[in-house]
């Protein structure tokens, strides 16, 4: 889950958009070259070929929450650090030359070096430093891209990929001779940086005033400078990560690990913690950090902060409040001053059929080594200086992208980076941008599509395929439940990541994490060789707070359309018994019964008597 994808502003340059277009036609780059050295020259000309460092330090509003920030780069090496401060929340982010790396809320140092995180990495500070200004800097690919409008007003656009990067769209005013905009063009969550009240330092026209959105208004994010400082040359380190914080022993005294139990419905894992001295239930989930609901904040006398964008798999954006927490529990283990962030998630427990107070993730594993026997439904958290690592496992090593372990793997030997997500339903979801690249929709002929989860982002309707395996280190997994993502945002539409590992993989091993190292242990358990299982239903179902299920969606081509059900029906009963008696998680397995299997229905449809439905259970995949 992202949820703060930018604290602090790129910044930008500016532009003149002077050429004819044939010659954009005939030479794109030219034009894309000259509309740059025209900028340059417009703005500061051979002042700008003086510039070391320049340190913007300014202040910061964001969805009711306030806050200041502090950016430096380095224009000659393509440097950059950030520091914020919004709300209840703190955090830094930079790019050395080499690393990239970032801190939390408590000062937890990470370093990134997923391709994702690296990318972003080198985009930031190559637009911070206005490296499109002197190409020898870092090399690029640059184009005129054509013409742009937005809000009655004709821009000028030139593309720009930086060696290592995503690419980005600067886009010209024509009457101020000044970028207006700079466009991302692929990721998650792309964002849109608008730039206005130009002043002069040191014979350089910088903006002062920068908006970030992500084109829905409330979610916008404002950057105002209130100094701009150009400085000399710093040495590298400056824009390395901090040392780690102190902090005090999470662990029992005298021990050195606990366990917890845990339960898994839909392949996720449930475990109980305490907050503020309340025992709550919480999913656990590696591709989050620390998530609370509301109404569950708000019974433990938490008040969340501010309304900022938050999304994950599905399309959807939804907003997403902070609020620090005084104590957290799991099993002993102890940490204090959390930030958490908060939503309303009471659409989860339709999903889940599960009341949770909400998502544990990062904030443990950093700080122990996490043992997970999905066979026995036990979490073991050891102290890092106690651990040995499992003689019989496979040994794999990850990188992270933000806060998600990364690994090497390969789907039917393609290989890529692929998340670990805990907190993932399904067994293996590849990334549109991957599939597309490798033409993976077309070898599994994949063209049905359903929706098969639900995250932060809203449902998530991929399509459906199987592939023939998936390869991690020596470990082979046969025919796996395989997902392509689509949709032109959210965490499908990753453009570095070729897919995320979930649960229904998961729960074949015996998980070992080991964050201090950046290194996993897998040791295959009993259900290794379980066959991989979809729904045959085509039916999506939610559980109702009267306890009976409705239908959220209906897969075309599926048994579920044949026996005429429609999003908005409601279940009652199941061959007799009625939902209401039926955790949600068992239901979804009795809809993989089977092919042919014939289950008897009672459905109300359009609030209309309960009437008896023969739904067949039909292969989708």
């Amino acid at each position: 889950m992202k949820i703060l994808t930018k604290m602090v502003p790129a910044l930008a340059g500016f532009a003149f958009a002077a050429t004819t277009a044939s010659m954009a036609a005939d030479n794109p780059a030219a034009k894309a070259d000259q509309l740059l050295s025209a900028a340059k020259q417009a703005t500061g000309g051979a002042a700008w070929d003086k510039l070391k460092t320049l340190d913007d330090q300014g202040r910061l509003t964001a969805s009711g929450l306030d806050g200041t920030y502090d950016t430096l780069v380095d224009l000659r090496h393509v440097l950059s650090v950030q520091k914020y401060v919004l709300g209840p929340a703190t955090g830094s982010q930079g790019w050395d030359g080499k690393t990239a790396w970032s801190t939390d809320a408590t000062g937890q140092v990470r370093v990134e070096a997923g391709q994702e995180a690296i990318a972003a990495g080198i985009e930031q500070a190559y637009r911070g430093a206005y490296a499109f200004f002197w190409p020898a800097r870092w090399p690029a690919a640059r184009a005129y891209a054509g013409e742009r409008q937005a809000d009655g007003v004709t821009y000028d656009a030139v593309k720009i990929t930086a060696k290592g990067a995503e690419p980005f769209e600067l886009w010209f005013d024509r009457t101020s001779h000044r970028i207006a905009r700079e466009v991302e063009l692929t990721g998650a969550q792309p964002h849109t940086q608008i730039m206005s009240d130009y002043r002069a330092i040191d014979g350089v026209m910088l903006p002062f005033l920068n908006r970030d959105t992500m084109g829905v208004e409330k979610f916008d994010m404002v950057a105002a400078t209130t100094a701009m400082k150009p400085g000399g040359t710093l040495p590298v380190k400056a824009f390395g990560p901090p040392a780690p914080p102190k902090e005090a022993d999470p662990f029992p005294t005298g021990q050195t690990q606990v366990s917890i139990p845990f339960t898994l419905a839909n392949n996720h894992i449930y475990l109980e913690a305490t907050i503020n001295g309340r025992k709550q239930l919480f999913l656990f989930d590696t591709g989050a950090e620390a998530v609370l609901d509301e109404g569950h904040a708000k019974a433990v006398g938490i008040k969340p902060e501010g309304a900022l964008p938050g999304g994950g798999f599905g399309e959807g954006t939804t907003s997403v409040g902070l609020a620090k927490v005084k104590s957290l529990d799991v099993g002993g283990f102890k940490l204090s001053d959390q930030v958490f962030a908060t939503m309303d998630d009471t659409i989860f427990a339709k999903v889940e059929g599960v009341d949770a107070a909400g998502i544990l993730g990062y904030e443990i594993p950093k700080r122990s080594v996490m043992v997970i026997d999905y066979a026995k439904g036990v979490m073991t958290l050891i102290k890092p200086s106690s651990f040995k690592p499992p003689a019989d496992a496979v040994a794999v090593p990850f990188k992270f992208d933000e806060h998600i372990p990364m690994i090497e793997a390969s789907v039917d030997g393609v290989s890529g980076e692929f998340e670990v997500d805990t907190g993932a339903r399904s067994a293996l979801t590849v990334m549109g941008p991957f599939a597309e690249a490798n033409h993976l929709t077309e070898r599994y002929h994949a063209t049905r599509a359903a929706t098969a989860g639900y995250g932060l982002g809203g449902p998530a309707k991929e399509l459906l395929a199987r592939a023939g395996e998936l390869k991690i280190g020596s470990i082979v997994l046969k025919q796996p439940v395989t997902l392509i993502a689509g949709g032109k945002t959210g965490a499908g539409a990753a453009a570095r990541t070729a897919g995320n590992i979930g649960g229904d993989l998961l729960r074949r091993f015996t998980l070992t994490l080991d964050y201090g190292h950046q290194m996993l242990y897998l040791q295959p358990n009993g259900a290794f060789d379980t066959a991989d299982l979809f729904d045959r239903s085509g039916l999506w179902l939610m559980h109702e707070p009267a306890g009976d299920v409705s239908i959220a969606d209906v897969t075309a081509g599926s048994g579920g359309e044949a026996a005429g059900l429609k999003p908005g029906d409601h279940i009652l009963a199941i061959d007799g018994t009625t939902t209401a008696n039926i955790p949600l998680t068992e239901l979804r397995d009795k809809l993989k019964g089977t092919p042919g299997t014939k289950l008897t229905l009672s459905v109300v449809h359009d609030g209309g008597a309960p009437q008896d439905v023969t739904l067949t259970l039909t292969d989708l995949i």
